[in-house]
């Protein structure tokens, strides 16, 4: 996500200092000063829009921030969208007011991402508000105030489970405190057993149900990253925790689990009238039952946020529910509340706000530079775990502070891990095994010079392959490389393989000459080429430039594998959409870009169309394949535009996206239409022979 940062100017200390103390005194009064939850995300973002204003027109979101600003922007406009079909209200525009806080998730990550996030401000601003959680627990719970469930300024779930969120993300950062000093190991354990003490004291039971979601998560990332002693060690804690937590009386857990289980036991053997079912547990059971009932009944766009006491209290009259279902304004389950306000556009939209920034978190795990933008990940992972997991028992959403919590964390944590990226790539990096640069060419005079540029005085040699180029592409390859062969054209597959062949180092990275090596895409594959690589294979991600605009999604996002052991390595024969074949090896990821500036113009657009069009259905009628005829090419048009529009996001390109997917689809068309015509011709001939 730092595509975009070398060029902007170095923050102030005042700045710096502004946005650390931010950070860090936000989670310790979230739970304790009322306006504290909006207070700090709002002078972030308030920032970010200044920032945003300066910057208007200059800087061009990365893949990741476009698919970040999607997730949080789609659930307001779906919320949004529903309301108004739902009909607008007091109760509508209340929700509406607390999801918008998610968009400022947008202007607080640009202010953050320019002014960088201080590790210190966030790991010892989490520790805080744990040991915070934890003090005011005791204090309401066994202190002087003594009001039985601890709760903060806020409610006792949402206090319960904004602790334990911040207990378990401060987990995350456990090597980092070490690294400070070995000591410091005991602050994040001190602070996870805080904020289960301050969850504890809560009787958060629906928090709780996360805890073995939590625990996964840590065990996916502790696999290849801690050794099995301290993950032993890790479980022994967590169960000695969990247990003394139940067997202790002051904490009330036990007491709690048996009242819960009673409830459940007591729900199931009474009738949908009996008084038992007002339980705590049964009011949820008779809350989910109606929220089901009302979004079988408006499935797509619900009945609008707000609406769903009336709509319970409906079916609660017709005899259908007990009258505890239609207690409260949401049915305490944020999976539910979506379906009943938004019917399936909100259910896919909550599924993205949630699912879409954990898939970014997740690549940044397996492919992370330095462990501190890992550890920063897997607390972005174990956030959205949590709040996953807490829905399934409350409308956290519903709730400002909690949205106000995520809105800040997302923000924070992306930005933080831009921070550390781009310190990462600062530093220089002495690549330990040779590399050859293979490219194929012709007629490429006006591209070919910078992607050479982009290569030269890098890579240890540089290899040409024109094949007949009618204007003075192989001078100017001859300024850069004195490895320049003139040929004949077999196809794409066959030349690269000629190319190949000809390459004398360890690696290989196969471009083409309108494509250009990033100088982030140079730094990762330094640092990949170390004395023992791990992969023998390497994707590197496309930055496919198209009249001006840097496309990032559609069909433009595709990683190729183009750096590669040139050992045991080979390309298919291929006459187009060629791959190289691998040794037996682990394969992996890049994150910086190639720049492939694939069209020229749009005239150039249409040609190559029409020629990959036309060679594809030769390809096919070679096969001996069918295609189903012109109504069959007319599908695979109009699929293909949905794929590459919609499916893969391509309408996030703005657009040139729009422009790019109707080429697409032209180009589908056009191949299955040249099959057509090819297998027309060859009956015609077929029958005049006979």
């Amino acid at each position: 996500m730092t595509d975009n940062l070398t060029t902007q100017a170095t923050p102030s200390r005042i700045t710096h200092g502004f946005a650390a103390t931010v950070v860090f005194l936000f989670p310790a009064l979230i739970l304790v000063l009322r306006p504290a939850d909006g207070l700090g995300l709002g002078l972030l973002a308030l920032a970010g829009f200044g920032i945003a204003w300066q910057q208007r027109g200059s800087i061009q979101a990365t893949r990741e921030e476009k698919l970040l600003y999607f997730a949080v922007s789609f659930f307001f406009l779906a919320a949004l969208l529903t309301t108004l079909l739902g009909g607008i209200d007091d109760a509508g525009v209340k929700k509406l007011s607390k999801f918008a806080r998610l968009l400022l998730v947008i202007p607080a990550y640009v202010f953050l991402r320019r002014v960088g996030v201080s590790l210190a401000a966030f790991w010892y601003g989490l520790l805080a508000g744990s040991v915070v959680a934890a003090g005011v627990a005791m204090y309401q719970v066994w202190g002087p105030v003594n009001i039985g469930r601890a709760k903060g300024i806020t409610h006792p779930i949402i206090f319960g489970d904004l602790a334990l969120a911040m207990g378990v993300m401060s987990l995350a950062g456990a090597g980092w405190f070490r690294e400070r000093a070995r000591w410091q190991i005991i602050l994040p354990l001190l602070a996870v057993l805080l904020a289960l003490l301050a969850s504890a004291l809560s009787h958060a039971r629906g928090g709780w149900l996360a805890i073995p979601f939590l625990v996964l998560v840590f065990a996916w990332y502790a696999r290849a990253r801690i050794p099995v002693w301290q993950r032993w060690v890790a479980v022994a804690v967590l169960l000695i925790t969990v247990a003394s937590a139940y067997f202790i009386p002051a904490t009330g857990v036990q007491k709690t689990v048996t009242r819960t289980t009673d409830n459940l036991n007591a729900y199931f053997q009474s009738d949908i009238n009996d008084v038992t079912r007002k339980s705590s547990v049964g009011t949820r059971l008779e809350m989910w039952q109606a929220a089901w009932q009302i979004y079988l009944d408006n499935p797509l766009f619900g009945i609008g946020w707000g609406h769903y006491k009336k709509n319970a209290q409906a079916l609660v009259d017709a005899g259908l529910r007990n009258r505890s279902a239609a207690t409260w304004g949401h049915p305490h389950n944020q999976f539910f509340a979506a379906m009943v306000g938004g019917g399936s556009v909100a259910f896919v939209a909550i599924l993205l706000l949630f699912l879409i920034p954990a898939k970014l978190l997740m690549d940044v795990i397996r492919r992370g530079k330095t462990p501190d933008t890992q550890r920063l990940a897997l607390a972005g992972l174990l956030l959205i775990v949590a709040y996953m997991s807490f829905g399934f028992s409350e409308a956290i959403l519903e709730r400002v502070r909690p949205v106000s919590f995520l809105a800040f964390y997302l923000a924070v944590i992306f930005a933080a891990i831009c921070t550390q990226s781009r310190m990462a790539r600062s530093e220089p990096v002495q690549r330990k095994q040779s590399l050859s640069v293979t490219i194929i060419a012709q007629d490429e005079a006006d591209r070919i010079e910078p992607c050479l540029q982009s290569v030269a005085n890098w890579a240890d040699e540089i290899i040409v392959l024109d094949s007949g180029s009618s204007d003075n592409t192989v001078d100017i390859a001859r300024r850069y490389t004195d490895k320049v062969f003139e040929t004949d054209w077999p196809g794409y597959g066959p030349q690269k393989q000629r190319a190949l062949e000809k390459a004398s180092c360890d690696w290989v990275l196969s471009i083409d000459a309108d494509e250009r090596v990033s100088p982030e895409l140079r730094h990762d594959i330094d640092a990949a080429l170390t004395d023992n690589p791990e992969c023998v294979g390497y994707r590197t991600p496309w930055a496919v430039m198209v009249y001006g605009h840097r496309m990032d999604f559609g069909r433009s996002a595709r990683a190729p594998r183009r750096l590669f052991k040139r050992e045991g390595a080979r390309f298919t024969d291929a006459q187009v959409h060629e791959h190289v074949v691998l040794a037996p090896g682990k394969k992996g990821t890049l994150e910086g870009r190639l720049y492939h500036y694939t069209h020229r113009h749009y005239g150039h657009a249409l040609q190559k169309s029409a020629k990959y069009a036309w060679l594809g259905g030769q390809k096919r009628f070679a096969a001996g394949k069918w295609g189903g005829g012109l109504p069959i090419a007319a599908l695979r048009s109009l699929w293909n535009f949905i794929l590459i529009y919609f499916i893969r996001l391509g309408f996030l390109d703005g657009p040139v996206g729009f422009v790019v997917a109707v080429t697409y689809a032209q180009g589908a068309f056009n191949k299955y239409a040249a099959l057509w015509a090819l297998r027309r011709e060859k009956r015609l001939a077929d029958g005049a022979s006979s």
